[in-house]
């Protein structure tokens, strides 16, 4: 672990020297440690002494990263692993579970082209939970929500969406309809998606899972900063 002001990336731990009173530990989905501490903290005492804490974090990303493990260098795509080939133009071989596409740039645009599209056939199946639907829909690369709607109604979804399955894409589509008329999480949000999806604390607990595997997941890792541009 190197240790100076500014971030640091060892052995799995990042460390980060800020003016704060107490330090504090973040496991990451991926496993890395993140410690924000004083600029004096001798910062390996103080994880021997939050040793346990860590592991019994770690233990939890890494039992949701199991159905992952071996897969990292697949393309999580609708729910499914793809091996990714090289081709002259972007195409899905559902078939041979196959992912073409002649560079990672491209296979970003394309898919956001069919995030968008589906984003527009899940928000039409539900029109009527949200009123007049969305305004705009932008799909961009983000990193640390699945989605956000804004009073406006303008929606931007995560890139990363296109590799849930169907019923988490669409319980998205279904949470951000509910915020074009309720734009918090009061209980009256939550009757708007209870009637829509009973299940919701399912697909909730499902979403964690999947974040946890794209984090891990080296293809999806090279499409976040392929091209570094909005998608849509």
């Amino acid at each position: 672990m190197k240790d100076a002001d500014g971030p640091h990336d060892a052995a799995g731990i990042i460390v980060i020297r800020k003016r704060v009173k107490t330090a504090r530990i973040q496991v990451l989905p991926n496993g890395t440690l993140r410690v924000t501490a004083p600029p004096s903290l001798d910062v390996a005492p103080f994880l021997d002494r939050h040793a346990g804490w860590i592991e019994e974090r770690r233990k939890v990303f890494s039992d949701l990263a199991e159905e992952g493990r071996g897969r990292e260098d697949m393309l999580l795509l609708l729910g499914r692993y793809y091996r990714l080939e090289n081709g002259r133009r972007c195409g899905i071989d559902e078939e041979t579970q196959t992912v073409t596409s002649p560079s990672l740039p491209a296979l970003k645009r394309h898919l956001g082209e069919l995030l968008k599209a589906d984003v527009i056939r899940l928000a039409d199946r539900h029109r009527s939970l949200g009123g007049e639907g969305f305004h705009r829909i932008t799909v961009r690369m983000q990193r640390t929500v699945w989605a956000t709607c804004s009073s406006r109604r303008n929606l931007s979804v995560n890139l990363r969406t296109i590799a849930l399955p169907d019923p988490l894409r669409e319980y998205i589509v279904i949470h951000e309809l509910a915020h074009t008329l309720q734009h918090n999480h009061s209980p009256a949000f939550w009757t708007l998606v209870r009637a829509a999806r009973p299940d919701y604390r399912r697909a909730q607990a499902e979403l964690k899972r999947y974040w946890v595997l794209l984090e891990r997941n080296r293809v999806w890792k090279g499409i976040g900063t392929a091209g570094r541009q909005k998608t849509g």
